[in-house]
């Protein structure tokens, strides 16, 4: 999984950064194998927004670095949440 922009501060351990230099900020949601199963723009998108649309997709956002990550996030698979 990466991520283009606005969600450094995002304390998961399944979001990485990888900034491309020109390029439209995007999310993407990897599988296993590391394909593309979906994919965001996040052009129009602050930081908040960015953040909630991981939320919504199944990821848990940890309230510290240190936070222990529970069990049923681990390892996904993600979805898509319809209330949080």
């Amino acid at each position: 999984m990466w991520m283009r922009q606005f969600t450094l501060t995002y304390k998961s351990h399944a979001v990485t950064f990888k900034g491309v230099p020109g390029a439209d900020p995007e999310l993407l949601l990897l599988n296993k194998d590391d394909k593309v199963v979906e994919r965001f723009s996040l052009l129009k998108k602050n930081r908040d927004e960015c953040n909630e649309l991981l939320l919504q997709s199944g990821f848990y956002k940890k309230s510290s670095q240190d936070e222990v990550v529970p069990e049923e996030f681990a390892n996904g698979p993600y979805f898509k949440r319809e209330e949080l």
